[in-house]
């Protein structure tokens, strides 16, 4: 199929929940996971949901079909990613794939190739030759289609305490090397991460099922065209849900098409149960404005890039409902008159250990 005319003007906006690990209905993980279901359905309405493995924790009949339960409740479309969990002892994943299909599988919405490995075709960490074959295709057909590639991937390459290596990894590394990636999503790590590595973004959402660094929740992502942000959604996080769409936050920069070289604008999405009061924004710690509402859901200012010296620079929005709950968004980006970038390694939060390895 040639997707160089499909419809690109509208973002996509995906969910991430973090690994699940269910076990039993009574438990916190599966509580939070239908907040997880009740959020998306009924607030955030993104185009799709995607589970990014250890959905459970012991393979058992019982823990599938109560993630079953979970999958079935959402409204819009989801797709299932394998974990080291959904394989415990059965190695060939013979029961997930009764229940949700082969593990690697690809898809295409808006201008963007989602590519979905299966990271555990060799225990603990691997990948098959034929996968490796199948990636490639995958990443050069995007290319000749004009799309940009996110993949989605259990295992996260920067866990702390754990060796990202195995059969097929070689390979994986001189493809994402090679390839334009917009960013790979994992879980696996049990905390929350963002690493630039100079070329490439991994990121992985921390943990529903035993969370370290904070508490459970779920990651909602944005992308259309070269804009990239994400913002993580906590079980205890109340009122709007406010991201910044553009400019693109330097810990998200991977090119000079990423940062801000003359006059622009800030953009922003927000998510409310209650009806939006006001949005304003700010750049550095200067004075508060009101953005201007461009659509449902959205609204913007002028960024005067032009006017802002070379550098690092903060912009901040806060967001008020009906009844004064607050949401806000705050981000980090650069300015550069001549428009080059040359992008180093940086990490958020630096993690040091886990319990989990």
């Amino acid at each position: 199929m040639d997707h160089r005319h499909e419809h690109r003007d509208s973002p996509v906006i995906f969910v991430i929940p973090g690994d699940l690990h269910l076990t039993s209905p009574e438990l916190e993980n599966h509580r939070v996971a239908l907040w997880m279901v009740d959020e998306v359905n009924h607030w955030i309405r993104p185009d799709f949901v995607q589970f990014i493995g250890d959905n459970v924790q012991h393979a058992a009949a019982e823990e599938f079909e109560l993630f079953t339960d979970v999958c079935r409740r959402l409204s819009p479309p989801h797709f299932v990613l394998v974990g080291d969990h959904d394989v415990y002892l059965d190695p060939e994943a013979r029961s997930f794939r009764s229940r949700f299909g082969e593990p690697h599988y690809a898809s295409s919405h808006r201008g963007f190739r989602f590519i979905r490995l299966n990271t555990l075709e060799h225990l603990p960490l691997g990948i098959s030759w034929d996968q490796i074959l199948w990636f490639q295709s995958q990443i050069d057909d995007a290319a000749s289609n004009d799309q940009r590639v996110i993949v989605f991937q259990h295992h996260y390459p920067f866990k702390v305490y754990e060796q990202f290596d195995g059969p097929g990894i070689a390979d994986w590394r001189g493809i994402v090397c090679a390839a334009k990636i917009s960013a790979i999503f994992t879980g696996h790590t049990h905390y929350g991460q963002i690493a630039n590595d100079g070329r490439n973004l991994a990121i992985t959402t921390r943990s529903i099922g035993d969370p370290e660094g904070g508490p459970p929740g779920y990651t909602v992502a944005f992308a259309h065209n070269e804009d990239l942000a994400v913002a993580y959604r906590s079980v205890e996080d109340r009122g709007p849900l406010v991201l910044i769409t553009h400019p693109r936050e330097l810990l998200l920069a991977t090119g000079p098409e990423h940062i801000v070289c003359g006059p622009d604008e800030m953009r922003v999405r927000v998510w409310s149960r209650e009806n939006v009061a006001s949005v304003q924004g700010r750049f550095f710690d200067g004075p508060w404005f009101a953005l201007e509402r461009q659509r449902e859901s959205e609204w913007a200012c002028p960024l005067p890039g032009d006017r802002m010296t070379k550098g690092e620079h903060a912009c901040e929005v806060r967001v008020a409902d009906r009844f004064g709950a607050e949401g806000t968004a705050r981000l980090t980006f650069l300015v550069d008159p001549t428009g080059r970038y040359t992008p180093i390694p940086r990490t958020r939060p630096e993690v040091k250990a886990t319990a989990f390895c």
